[in-house]
C-alpha cells in the first residue's frame, strides 16, 4: 500500500513539466542617441542636412509604458542663408580684421532641444517582452542659429553682441514622432533601438534686429526634419523577469 502510494507520487513528480515564462519588467533606461536630420519647411530654407547627438533617460513600466525626458545639441556645417554677412564683406566674401588681415569667418548651425516623451514596446516574442516595436511621443522646446565661428578679437564688428544681429536664432515649441525597433537583453550590453522620427516646430525669430535686412527678425516659422535615430541603451532593470512555472 505504501509502496504503492510512493510510486504514484512519483510517476505525478515525473509527470510535471517545467516551463520558464518571461514577462515585461519595469527598468530604468540611459541611451546616448544620434540623429542624422534632414530638414525642410523652413529649417530647409535655412539650413542643409544636420546631425543631433544627445541622451535619453525613461522608465519603463511592467505593462511597457515609457516616460522620460531627452536633451540634445543640434549641430551642421550647411548654411544656405550665407548672405548673412554681406553688408560687411568684400566681394570675395573675406573682411577685414583689426591688423588689416583678410579673415572669412565659417559658418555654422547650432542648436538645442529639449523633451519630454511618453511611448509603448508591443513585443514580438515571449522570450524577449521588453523588446519589439517602440512608439515614441516628445514635446518640448527647439532653439537654433546660425553660428559665426572666429575670434572677437580679430573682428571686432563681430564680436559677442554684435553677432546676435547677424545669427538669426529662432525657438519655439516642437513636437516629435519616432516609430521603430528596440532590443533589451538582461544582463547584456547589446540593447540598442533605432527608426525613424519626425520633427515639427514652430519657432519664431527672437533677434530685435536684423543688420542684413535691417528690420526686426520675429517671422513665425514651421521647421521640419526627418531623421534616422538610433540610441545605445544601458538597461537598469529593478528585478528579475524569468519565472518557472510547473504543468501537470
Amino acid at each position: 500500500m505504501l509502496f504503492s502510494i510512493s510510486l504514484s507520487a512519483q510517476k505525478t513528480q515525473d509527470n510535471k513539466k517545467k516551463k520558464k515564462v518571461f514577462e515585461p519588467n519595469n527598468a530604468i533606461i540611459l541611451a546616448p542617441i544620434y540623429t542624422a536630420q534632414f530638414p525642410f519647411g523652413n529649417m530647409g530654407d535655412r539650413f542643409g542636412f544636420n546631425s543631433l547627438f544627445g541622451m535619453h533617460i525613461a522608465y519603463k513600466t511592467k505593462k511597457n509604458w515609457m516616460f522620460g525626458a531627452e536633451g540634445s545639441f543640434l549641430y551642421g556645417t550647411t548654411v544656405r542663408e550665407n548672405y548673412v554677412l554681406d553688408n560687411i564683406s568684400l566681394p570675395s566674401g573675406q573682411l577685414i580684421g583689426q591688423t588689416n588681415a583678410l579673415i572669412r569667418p565659417k559658418l555654422q548651425e547650432m542648436g538645442a532641444s529639449l523633451k519630454f516623451t511618453f511611448g509603448k514596446v508591443v513585443p514580438l516574442s515571449e522570450k524577449y517582452p521588453d523588446a519589439g516595436l517602440l512608439f515614441l511621443t516628445g514635446f518640448g522646446f527647439l532653439s537654433h542659429k546660425i553660428a559665426i565661428n572666429v575670434k572677437a578679437s580679430s573682428l571686432p564688428q563681430l564680436d559677442k553682441t554684435y553677432r546676435k544681429g547677424y545669427d538669426r536664432m529662432a525657438n519655439g515649441p516642437v513636437l516629435s514622432q519616432f516609430i521603430g525597433g528596440i532590443f533589451m537583453a538582461r544582463r547584456k550590453y547589446v540593447s540598442a533601438y533605432a527608426g525613424i522620427q519626425f520633427d515639427l516646430a514652430f519657432t519664431q525669430g527672437r533677434r530685435p534686429y536684423d543688420f542684413y535686412s535691417m528690420k526686426a527678425m520675429n517671422d513665425k516659422r514651421i521647421d521640419m526634419f526627418l531623421g534616422i535615430r538610433v540610441g545605445w541603451i544601458i538597461p537598469v532593470f529593478t528585478q528579475t523577469s524569468e519565472k518557472e512555472y510547473y504543468y501537470y
